[in-house]
């Protein structure tokens, strides 16, 4: 944040999100992805706990990145920009 009046615009937009939290099953699956993704596909341990998040809790998730996850079992992607729908199964 550059100054306190991008401070104020940031924390009003993050108050229409809910808060999901880190729990150890999380925290499990990540680690899963990440020895099975970081060498062939590049996972980082930040994408590794979103896509965990997701995929332990259900969850679709939104991202202007979709290669960034869409190698990873079990998430519905989806990107913004242009609304495309990618359901992994593996």
């Amino acid at each position: 944040m550059g100054n306190k009046s991008e401070l104020r615009q940031m924390s009003k937009r993050l108050a229409y999100f809910d808060v999901v939290q880190i729990d150890e099953a999380v925290s499990r699956k990540a680690i899963e992805f990440v020895e099975s993704f970081k060498l062939s596909h590049g996972l980082t341990i930040p994408d590794a706990m979103i896509g965990a998040t997701a995929a332990v809790d259900q969850l679709s998730l939104y991202t202007y990145n979709v290669r960034d996850f869409d190698f990873l079992p079990n998430i519905v992607l989806y990107q913004p920009a242009t609304l495309r729908l990618s359901l992994l199964f593996f």
